[in-house]
């Protein structure tokens, strides 16, 4: 009879120590899920992530808005660094990734000259560069921002900029030669 009360207990102890461990190896499992929506959060903005992630955004985003790109190229430039990959779709034009050691400090679009007919061509291109910037910001949003610092440039000054609620700071810059250049930084 005390032999069967003490495997009762034992058991009873064994189990309760079991269910223990499995209630800690949920913890660190919900731990490890939220340490993994963490990094992803943290990797939104391209200020964020890898030179090599931020062109690899740049080839897959591109692709879903259907706007070509030529490889992009490593350019020394009065001691800066840049990355820049020609838009063969638009004469004159590309995307430059200009950064410091390991660190982005901002990314550009140069169209080299401006049409009427070339508008919607360049507002997806635009739109294009601010996705990029910013994987939580949706196409429609893109073009909010686009719209919102055309309409707000003067005749006297042809540049606007704007901080975004992301903190990175999106302008636009119509040059006298007709080029327009779009950055985010």
């Amino acid at each position: 009879m005390k032999s069967k009360k003490k495997w009762l207990i034992a058991f009873f102890l064994m189990l309760i120590l079991l269910s223990c461990g499995k209630k800690e190896n949920k913890g660190s499992n919900v731990e490890n899920k939220s340490n993994t929506e963490q990094s992803e959060e943290q990797l939104a903005t391209f200020k964020d992530k890898s030179i090599e992630r931020v062109i690899s955004d740049f080839e897959i985003i591109s692709k879903e808005n259907k706007i070509k790109l030529d490889k992009f190229e490593n350019l020394k430039y009065e001691n800066q660094n840049f990355y820049m990959a020609e838009i063969p779709s638009k004469a004159d034009s590309n995307y430059t990734i200009s950064y410091q050691g390991i660190d982005i400090k901002g990314l550009v679009l140069k169209v080299g000259v401006v049409n009427n007919s070339d508008l919607a061509m360049i507002e997806d291109m635009v739109v294009n560069l601010i996705e990029v910037s910013d994987k939580r910001i949706a196409e429609d949003e893109a073009r909010a921002i686009y719209a919102g610092l055309l309409s707000d440039i003067k005749e006297d000054k042809l540049s606007n900029s704007a901080k975004y609620k992301n903190g990175i700071t999106y302008s636009v810059k119509i040059e006298k030669t007709g080029a327009l250049i779009f950055s985010a930084q």
